[in-house]
C-alpha cells in the first residue's frame, strides 16, 4: 500500500510531540482506548503502532501487545516498548484468527485504504475477539474545522473532501507535516461493518467539543 505520509522524516519530532505538546490529546486517546477495548487476556495487535505510545495502556488492561507499522523511524522508538514488525497495516503479524484483539489508534487519517485495514483486523482476531478504533473525531476535527478558539468551532465546506490535505488551524500539528486523509463518519462506520465486525460501544472525549471518537467492536462467534 502506498503511504504518502512520511513518518520516517518526522519520527523524532513525533516522539517528542505526543509526549510533550500533545500529551493532553494522547491522554484522551488512551482514555478512549480503555473505554472501548476494555481489559482482557491474550494477544493484541496494535495496527500502525507508530512509536508505541499506547503500549503501556494495553498492557495495563492485561493484553500481550505486538505492533506493526510501515515507518522504520517510528518503530525505532516503539521497539523498546513492545515487539514490533515492519509491515503494511493490511498485513497482520499473526496468523489469521489467532489474535484476541486488534486496535487501530490515531491511524485512520494516515491510511488511504482504512476499509482494508478493518478487514485485515477482522481476519486476524478470533471469533469473539475485539477490535477498537480510536481516532480524531471526523465531525469536529479536520482541515474543514478551525479549532484555534477553544470556546467555539468554525466549520467551512469540506467535510466530504476525502483527499489528503496539509492545511489546518494549527501549524504545530501532524497534518502540516505529513497531511491527513479525511474519512467521513458514515464511511468510517461502513468500513467496520463491511469487514464483518459488530459495533458494540462508542465513546467521545474532549471539551468543550469532542476531538476523539472511539468505537468498539467484535468479530461474531458465528457468521
Amino acid at each position: 500500500m502506498t503511504v504518502p505520509a512520511d513518518y520516517d522524516a518526522i519520527a523524532d519530532w513525533y516522539e517528542e510531540w505526543v509526549r510533550g505538546a500533545a500529551v493532553g490529546f494522547t491522554a484522551r486517546a488512551g482514555e478512549a482506548l480503555r473505554r472501548v477495548l476494555g481489559p482482557g487476556r491474550g494477544v493484541c495487535w496494535d495496527v500502525a503502532c507508530g512509536t508505541g505510545v499506547h503500549a503501556d495502556t494495553l498492557r495495563d488492561l492485561g493484553w500481550t501487545v505486538v505492533g506493526s507499522d510501515v515507518s522504520a523511524g517510528q518503530l525505532r522508538h516503539a521497539a523498546p516498548r513492545l515487539p514490533v514488525f515492519l509491515a503494511d497495516a493490511r498485513t497482520p503479524p499473526v496468523r489469521p484468527g489467532s489474535a484476541d484483539a486488534a486496535v487501530a489508534v490515531l491511524c485512520h487519517t494516515d491510511i488511504e485504504d482504512y476499509a482494508g485495514v478493518c478487514a485485515a483486523a477482522a481476519a486476524a482476531v478470533r471469533p469473539g475477539g475485539r477490535f477498537a478504533h480510536v481516532g480524531i473525531h471526523p465531525c469536529f476535527s479536520g482541515a474543514f474545522v478551525d479549532r484555534s478558539d477553544p470556546g467555539r468551532l468554525v466549520t467551512t465546506p469540506g467535510y466530504w473532501r476525502r483527499e489528503r490535505r496539509w492545511s489546518g488551524w494549527s501549524a504545530a500539528g501532524v497534518r502540516e507535516r505529513v497531511g491527513a486523509v479525511h474519512v467521513p463518519l458514515s464511511e468510517l462506520i461502513e468500513a467496520m461493518v463491511a469487514a464483518g465486525l459488530v459495533l458494540d460501544s462508542v465513546y467521545e472525549v474532549g471539551e468543550p467539543t469532542p476531538d476523539v471518537l472511539a468505537i468498539g467492536a467484535h468479530r461474531p462467534r458465528r457468521a
